[in-house]
């Protein structure tokens, strides 16, 4: 990598954690959409037949809020179909940034 490719390099990677949204704004991102993930339980639990109880919906509940924390490509695409505001993207968005 020549100077001038190096220099464009770390102008870049500057840029990308500068622009980067900050853990408060991750950490709030998450609060928003929690109130999408039993959507996403439901379907799941209808889908395959599972018993409909506190247990199974909390039980699903954290295994996607842990995906969402992950950036797992799914079940940020389907909260975006879901999302029903642009507050609610606009935290997918944050969330899918922040953990690219």
């Amino acid at each position: 990598m020549n100077n001038m490719n190096l220099q464009e390099h770390i102008r870049k990677v500057l840029r990308e954690e500068l622009n980067k949204p900050s853990e408060k704004s991750f950490e709030q991102a998450l609060r928003d959409v929690k109130t999408i993930i039993p959507l996403i339980s439901h379907r799941i639990i209808d889908e395959n037949g599972l018993k409909h109880d506190e247990e199974t919906v909390v039980r699903l509940n954290k295994m996607i809020l842990q995906k969402v924390k992950e950036g797992n490509g799914e079940v940020l695409d389907e909260m975006w179909e879901l999302a029903g505001s642009r507050v609610m993207k606009n935290a997918i968005n944050i969330i899918t940034y922040y953990t690219k």
